[in-house]
């Protein structure tokens, strides 16, 4: 086990962190970078927005920043991490699934939409992994009645609620899941309320309030000096009054659970992000379909153990059930979603039908697999590794800088070194990523309108530039379909 654990972490670690800031930095990923840099270590003002998604990543990014400096390969190193535990944790899972766990592992590795976005700066592979870990965490705690897993896996169920606002899916998914099997295999509650469990439970309440009032409540920013003390003087006295006030609990409850309330509703009036309910499945078809197909394959196998399911059996029905309407209900649908509805597919395919892969007598079901892996294999490495930039052909990219971003960059970049004033002026502010890739450089950047005064303005409004005076040069293409003009 030591021997193939560590071949797979190498694995696992190359594919993760191999050429990692070779893909151009994209809008979403540039803004999280700026917010982590400007916003938590520079100006320590940082406010949690729910549409920007929890204070952990944040966070946790500006502590590299501090460390280690801020770059594309820091940006987006926190997902890669996480990934590489995610998969740890699924091999962990062998003592309860056997060698079934190898194949769940494979499609941690290998999914093209997971490999994908482990190497992007979302936090969407932070939540994922975490999951595993509380699964692996609760299940050792369920074995061995020790508080330490059951403390461990908090810690992982606090980092899914401080990361990302789908914990609402997975948090309550898990914790209602337990006492149902309770019910299901002994027709009683009775098990859970022990000794043992209440003290766990405590333990647990406790860690989990503590972690998650630190993060949204910005302590972490007092503590490096923001707030009502910029000197910094008394920055843990400030942090624990923030920590203490009432104030942000009413932020969070006021903003964030109404801001995804109105945008992931299927009903009420335009919605940001909105595709029809079949939008997944199209990703699946193309990208995840052996997944697809070893969840099909386990149909069968299902209906003969329906009656005597063990506990991780039935938490792979019960999380995939819950995630596929979660996720195919919400109004709200983006590529890096897909990751959330791939894991468990893959683990209830692997639960059930993954243990018939090392029948002997399954030998042409064993063959289709290794041919479809391979497939798998090659067309996760091709766009994680080749065609990243490929927004108009692949559906798994979605707002992905081109090439020509960069060279845009590169020429702002230059007329600034040579003393020429620049502005970069895009209405509503869709210069991203630009403010990341120039964060070192003095570049104005407006949303607003057309200013006269400047060497050279770059903008996506050329007709309105044109009338102040302006003369294109020549145009680059942002992302696709998206151009912005050089004009003098």
């Amino acid at each position: 086990m030591k021997r193939e654990l560590f071949v797979i972490l190498l694995v696992a670690a190359v594919t993760r962190l191999l050429l990692l800031d070779a893909r151009p930095v994209d809008f979403d990923e540039s803004v999280h970078g700026w917010i982590a840099l400007k916003s938590v270590l520079e100006s320590q003002n940082y406010v949690y927005n729910p549409a920007y998604h929890g204070p952990f990543q944040y966070f946790i990014l500006a502590t590299l920043f501090k460390v280690i400096g801020d770059s594309d390969l820091s940006l987006r190193l926190p997902a890669a991490m996480f990934s590489i535990l995610g998969v740890l944790a699924a091999l962990s899972l062998r003592r309860w699934i056997g060698y079934a766990a190898y194949i769940f592992a494979f499609f941690i590795l290998f999914s093209p939409s997971i490999l994908y976005y482990s190497r992007y700066a979302r936090n969407d592979l932070i939540v994922l992994s975490s999951f595993l870990l509380v699964l692996y965490f609760y299940l050792k705690y369920r074995d061995e009645g020790k508080i330490l897993y059951a403390l461990l896996a908090t810690i992982f169920l606090a980092v899914i609620f401080t990361s990302k606002e789908n914990w609402i899916e997975y948090i309550p998914m898990f914790l209602v899941f337990i006492p149902v099997y309770s019910y299901y295999s002994q027709r009683s509650f009775r098990s859970l309320v022990t000794k043992k469990n209440l003290t766990a439970i405590a333990v647990g309440a406790i860690t989990f309030t503590a972690i998650a009032s630190f993060l949204y409540s910005s302590s972490f920013v007092y503590l490096l000096g923001g707030g009502k003390d910029t000197a910094g003087q008394d920055a843990l006295k400030d942090a624990l009054n923030a920590l203490l006030s009432i104030e942000w609990v009413k932020h969070y409850f006021n903003v964030s659970l109404s801001y995804w309330l109105s945008n992931s509703l299927p009903f009420g009036g335009e919605k940001a992000h909105f595709h029809p309910i079949w939008y997944y499945l199209s990703i699946l078809l193309k990208y995840e379909f052996l997944a697809l197909g070893m969840a099909f394959a386990s149909l069968p196998y299902l209906r003969r153990k329906a009656k005597s399911l063990s506990f991780i059996e039935a938490l792979s029905v019960f999380w995939l059930i819950t995630a596929v309407l979660f996720y195919h209900a919400m109004a709200y649908k983006t590529p890096w979603l897909v990751a959330h509805l791939v894991a468990p597919i893959a683990f209830f395919g692997s639960v059930f039908a993954g243990r018939e892969l090392f029948d002997e007598e399954k030998e042409a079901f064993r063959l289709a697999f290794v041919f479809l892996s391979f497939i798998t294999v090659l067309l996760s490495i091709h766009l994680s590794f080749v065609d990243y930039n490929d927004a108009a052909g692949e559906d798994i990219v979605y707002v992905q800088t081109q090439p020509e971003g960069v060279e845009l960059a590169k020429r702002i970049e230059e007329l600034v070194h040579d003393g020429k004033r620049v502005l970069v002026y895009v209405p509503e502010n869709y210069y991203w990523p630009l403010p990341w890739m120039l964060r070192h450089e003095n570049v104005a950047f407006t949303g607003e309108k057309c200013l006269l005064g400047l060497d050279y303005v770059f903008t996506s409004a050329k007709e309105e530039c044109e009338k102040l005076g302006y003369y294109p040069v020549r145009d680059y293409e942002m992302r696709v379909g998206f151009h912005i003009w050089e004009m003098r």
